[in-house]
């Protein structure tokens, strides 16, 4: 059965995807081997595989260019990231080493950022817009029953829409996207890293292959609100025109979506 995301197998970029595919099958053989190996031959074999997969933690890296830490910094976190999962990955059934290197890697530039770069602090114009919206918003959507747009925000906070536009755009400084926080308590997953940056398609790929199995407990229109939200980028407003309902039943269904993937996530 065709659900929204089964065209996504299908590999829209047959030179990456032929790379790719090379790549995993060559570095599968060298975990192999190394992992019935004793030094110095195992280390010279994990090293093979480090080096095969530099292009894929210089990708990662990249995604985070602009956030105040240079890009040769980077590339060096993602390297360790690639060279600690090299050494703590084990091969077995089911399991496939870019699946495992990809969160390592993650969360290593992750650390490096909450650990040394995360001092970016918005200017004081904006902190006060911003809790100024936050109490205009709830008064919106209490009268309303439905998310407000940034001119609609204006005119209930009696602010400019410079500023709301800019506060809005703030907000990770002040409170981090749920998504951020672990899929369940306890765990070091975060279903935000599996929301791909649109712009990567190959990464797009990966992510959504890492998701497919909760994503297959999800009913049809679940996985197209996901994918119009996630992926597209489509406003909870239109998808609620897409689907005939409520832009406030939008909201409730991307909650009780997201929920259900926690919950497979930690159960996986």
């Amino acid at each position: 059965m065709s659900t929204p995301f089964a065209h996504r197998r299908s590999p829209s970029h047959p030179p990456i995807q032929a790379a790719r595919d090379r790549i995993a099958t060559e570095t599968e053989k060298l975990l192999r081997a190394a992992d019935g190996c004793l030094e110095p031959r195992r280390g010279q074999l994990l090293d093979e595989v480090i080096v095969l997969n530099t292009p894929m933690a210089r990708t990662l890296a990249s995604r985070y260019d602009g956030r105040g830490v240079e890009g040769d910094d980077l590339t060096q976190v993602a390297f360790l990231g690639l060279v600690k999962a090299a050494h703590r990955y084990r091969p077995g059934p089911g399991t496939d080493f870019r699946s495992y290197a990809i969160p390592t890697i993650r969360g290593e530039l992750k650390r490096h950022f909450r650990d040394n770069a995360w001092t970016v602090r918005p200017p004081r114009r904006v902190q006060d817009a911003q809790a100024t919206l936050n109490t205009a918003e709830s008064r919106f959507v209490a009268r309303r029953h439905r998310w407000p747009t940034p001119a609609e925000l204006a005119v209930e906070s009696g602010l400019p829409l410079d500023d709301v536009v800019d506060a809005q755009s703030a907000q990770s400084c002040f409170q981090p996207l749920s998504l951020d926080a672990p899929v369940t308590g306890g765990a070091t997953t975060q279903l935000g890293s599996f929301v791909a940056d649109p712009s990567e398609p190959y990464e797009l790929i990966d992510q959504l292959e890492s998701l497919r199995p909760a994503l297959q407990g999800l009913s049809a229109r679940d996985q197209l609100i996901l994918r119009r939200r996630f992926i597209e980028h489509r406003s909870q407003a239109e998808i609620a025109t897409e689907i005939g309902v409520s832009q406030m039943q939008v909201s409730r269904l991307l909650s009780r979506i997201l929920t259900q993937l926690r919950s497979t996530l930690a159960a996986a």
